[in-house]
């Protein structure tokens, strides 16, 4: 009689920590989240609008990373690639109903269309941001090629 009290108290309580921690899932703060590049995840409910497309190959895996350039000003930037972490495409989305600046816009897509395609020039500011960015960060000194694109990826949506 006593074992069966003592196992009934142990699935009751089993069953109660189980269904508080269902209950517990806190709601995940999307910017804070993204403050730094994530594979293959993405904030919900948000439409990505193509910036730079490469390859018509479908994308083996993808990073997301948040970045504001000022309060209200935030947009979610994905980088698609393919098996060989190559860059094959390039996304954004932008904060709420909040639209990011053309300029920003443009920016972007020169920054991640390759420098036969930019319209800037070695003395522009966003081209000496970048080199800053990545000397500061290092971003050559990553040990692998995919860490080396994603610094060298947030270095350029800074500067954008």
């Amino acid at each position: 009689m006593k074992n069966n009290i003592l196992l009934t108290f142990a699935l009751l309580l089993f069953a109660f920590i189980t269904i508080k921690a269902k209950d517990n899932n806190p709601v995940r703060n999307d910017k804070e989240y993204f403050s730094s590049f994530k594979k293959n995840e993405e904030p919900k409910n948000k439409k990505f609008n193509i910036l730079t497309k490469k390859s018509e190959t479908v994308g083996e895996s993808f990073y997301v990373i948040y970045k504001e350039k000022s309060p209200g000003q935030g947009f979610y930037f994905k980088m698609v690639l393919d098996k060989n972490e190559n860059l094959i495409a390039t996304y954004y989305a932008n904060e709420s109903d909040k639209e990011i600046s053309a300029s920003t816009v443009k920016n972007l897509k020169e920054i991640f269309s390759g420098p036969e395609k930019a319209e800037f020039s070695i003395g522009d500011t966003t081209t000496q941001c970048v080199t800053k960015c990545h000397r500061t960060k290092g971003c050559y000194d990553k040990p692998t090629p995919t860490g080396v694109l994603l610094c060298s990826a947030e270095c350029g949506i800074e500067c954008a």
